[in-house]
């Protein structure tokens, strides 16, 4: 893309986010109420979750919440994708089971996890996990049966083990699909650990949020939003920076096909 269309791209999305700014202002402004902060609160509010005390009280257990349920459900959906993306006969026995667990909303096992494990972290990492899990494993293994056969039978020809084939062939020509889930898995990991903390929960966003809003501190709870949008940015550019990386040939190979 050349450098003066970047440039217009990022001139009009700076222009959309001031319009938006300009006109929350001017709400508030005009029509003064509880529920509707002027901006300049909401920015100190959104700062402050960046700051001590809620650094360390809000954003650090939120975000160990988060990376350490979503590595979890993303990992083990990365193994059990692979595993039954190559054992084509057992696919056809787990097939009932995995299809009634990944319509089963992750909010809707949140009751049971609580009864379970109680109020600790464990319970919302399990939650952030088992969100995290079905959507990296359906890209995975739609991502394993995508792959060309053609790929398979020289694999064979060459005698190579079956281990070698999964990380030689099968995993590199399963990673933009496995790319793919984990972003999916990223926006449901956060949802996850928002709800997972407004539910008997001590510390993290959701909590803070939750206090804000009992205390009517309106420019606190829109902080808060901010804030997870501001995690969920950051988050989503490493993700697409190590893709960049890791596929480097992929993305080369799809823009010399254009």
């Amino acid at each position: 893309m050349p450098d003066r269309q970047k440039l217009t791209i990022l001139f009009v999305q700076g222009l959309f986010i001031a319009l938006l700014v300009a006109v929350w202002q001017w709400a508030a402004i005009a029509h003064p109420a509880p529920y509707l902060p002027r901006i300049g609160p909401i920015i100190e509010a959104w700062l402050s979750y960046f700051q001590a005390p809620l650094l360390h009280q809000a954003t650090w257990p939120s975000l160990y919440r988060l990376l350490a349920g979503f590595g979890i459900g993303a990992g083990l959906g990365v193994v059990f994708g692979l595993a039954l993306g190559q054992a084509r006969g057992l696919i056809d026995w787990t097939r009932p089971t995995l299809e009634f667990l990944r319509f089963i909303p992750a909010v809707a096992i949140l009751p049971g996890a609580l009864v379970i494990l109680g109020p600790t972290d464990g319970m919302r990492i399990f939650i952030i996990a088992f969100g995290s899990f079905f959507p990296v494993l359906l890209a995975t293994l739609d991502g394993t049966r995508r792959i060309e056969p053609l790929l398979l039978d020289v694999a064979k020809i060459e005698g190579l083990k079956p281990v070698t084939v999964s990380c030689r062939v099968i995993l590199p020509a399963t990673l933009p699909a496995i790319f793919a889930g984990l972003r999916i898995a990223l926006g449901m990991a956060l949802i996850m650990m928002i709800i997972s903390e407004l539910m008997a929960a001590t510390n993290g966003i959701g909590v803070a949020m939750l206090r804000a809003q009992r205390l009517f501190q309106s420019a606190k709870v829109y902080g808060g939003v901010l804030a997870i949008g501001t995690i969920s940015i950051v988050l989503t550019l490493a993700l697409l920076a190590v893709e960049r990386r890791v596929l480097r040939w992929h993305i080369g190979w799809r823009e010399g096909a254009k």
